[in-house]
């Protein structure tokens, strides 16, 4: 029996999407900046924490797959995981961002990596069964796509916003551009999203229907992970969304580097952040939909990553340019965030896809199970791009308090800030060319 969900279902569902990415935001594009620049701390030991990080998610978010699928309440098998892993997040991401004064050395490192650690798993907890829910309360067709891009257009505000306003309002609230005013003023930013996140969730809770169109499965653990290892169309997508994802996260990551130590004025960057921002609300919301009415969404995807890919060999062609403005990368911005608001939506359509076809091929929907990979894939690729990009700050010698880079450093930086995306961009085509996945040509 279909379960009618109506628009207030619709934009409650989006409204927790919105809360719990300003929170994925922040964290995924200023963890970096935030450890290193504000902090002190090595590039190279922030790099090597998130992958570490994301090597121990490869065994925890499959796990919670599992947990979600068993689960049993009157609420239904999501809603509790989604309240419950929110607001623990919130909890953990503030403590995350408020790093005591005290702390030095050692005793700073073991913080920032105990308080990361947890904000994983936390955000894993309602990551997980949030998106899940989606092919667990519709069917392949109009409706699925119509609330994908209800949650996918708030979502994608949530992600965006961080970037387009999060330096201007660190100094702001904390009065100030110096180290600790950046230290205050990222601190109370997280408070105000932490409570945001907190009241959209529940929003989120209050309006989702309990019934689902499956129950909770008795398969053992070794059936569920069989279930998402065997399922070739997940295992296809889970490569291609780590090479889009990585691609678009090393831009937002080191965007920010571009403007302050190469452009010379970090006060640019929230308006650059703005317009390439725009675009990817634009492609969401607007492109998007009416391009689907006369192409297929493998068509639609195959484009974002060629528009992206040019924009990347744009940027190539900068490197060697004695002085960068602003609008030496405002058209590469609005190429890679145009294809960043198509992926957007289309990631969730893909992986819900997948879990139609694995429940044709074994009988039984593993709806979570095959979620939790795209949770675990996107969080992975971020780290790796977290991971690329901050042994390459180290390694073209880029010195953070310094007044000045050397014109070889910063042509070393272009050249990160280039050439590592336009790579993974191009790998993540040729993967989507080279093999069919359900969910891109049929739905």
């Amino acid at each position: 029996m279909d379960i009618e969900l109506s628009v207030r279902n619709s934009i409650s569902y989006g409204l927790g999407g919105f809360g719990k990415n300003i929170a994925y935001g922040i964290v995924a594009s200023y963890t970096l900046y935030y450890y290193n620049s504000v902090l002190g701390i090595s590039a190279s030991f922030v790099a090597m924490l998130l992958m570490i990080a994301r090597v121990f998610d490869a065994f925890n978010d499959p796990l919670m797959g599992v947990v979600v699928a068993k689960t049993r309440s009157k609420y239904g098998r999501y809603k509790p995981w989604i309240l419950t892993g929110a607001l623990t997040n919130a909890i953990v991401m503030y403590a995350m961002f408020s790093v005591p004064h005290f702390l030095a050395g050692t005793g700073l490192r073991m913080y920032v990596t105990i308080t990361y650690f947890l904000c994983g798993i936390t955000y894993t907890l309602s990551d997980i069964p949030y998106w899940s829910i989606i092919p667990a309360i519709t069917r392949p067709g109009a409706g699925r796509e119509k609330l994908t891009v209800f949650a996918r257009t708030f979502s994608g505000i949530g992600a965006a916003l961080p970037t387009i306003i999060t330096m201007s309002l660190v100094a702001f609230l904390g009065r100030g551009e110096t180290r600790e005013a950046y230290r205050l003023g990222f601190s109370r930013l997280v408070l105000i999203i932490s409570i945001i996140y907190a009241i959209t969730t529940i929003m989120t809770f209050l309006a989702l229907p309990n019934n689902e169109l499956s129950t909770p499965q008795d398969s053992s653990v070794k059936e569920l992970l069989s279930a998402l290892f065997t399922n070739d169309q997940a295992m296809n997508l889970a490569l291609i969304i780590i090479c889009f994802n990585a691609a678009i996260q090393m831009t937002l990551n080191l965007a920010l580097y571009m403007f302050q130590y190469d452009i010379g004025d970090a006060g640019q960057y929230s308006m650059f952040m703005m317009i390439s921002g725009g675009m990817q609300l634009i492609a969401m919301t607007t492109i998007y939909p009416i391009a689907r009415k006369k192409f297929s969404n493998r068509e639609i995807f195959l484009t974002a990553c060629v528009v992206a890919i040019l924009g990347y060999l744009i940027v190539t062609g900068i490197i060697f340019i004695h002085k960068l403005t602003i609008w030496s990368l405002i058209i590469p911005g609005i190429c890679v965030s145009y294809a960043n608001g198509i992926g957007y939506v289309q990631t969730t359509i893909f992986v819900a896809g997948a879990i139609d076809y694995g429940e044709a091929k074994s009988g039984k929907r593993n709806d979570s199970i095959i979620s939790s990979l795209q949770t675990l894939m996107i969080k992975f690729s971020s780290a790796m791009a977290v991971f690329v990009a901050g042994t390459g700050i180290d390694f073209v010698g880029l010195e953070v308090h310094a007044v000045e880079q050397t014109m070889i450093t910063l042509r070393l930086l272009r050249a990160l800030f280039a050439v590592p995306p336009l790579i993974f961009m191009i790998i993540a085509l040729f993967m989507f060319m080279r093999k069919k996945t359900l969910g891109v040509d049929e739905i």
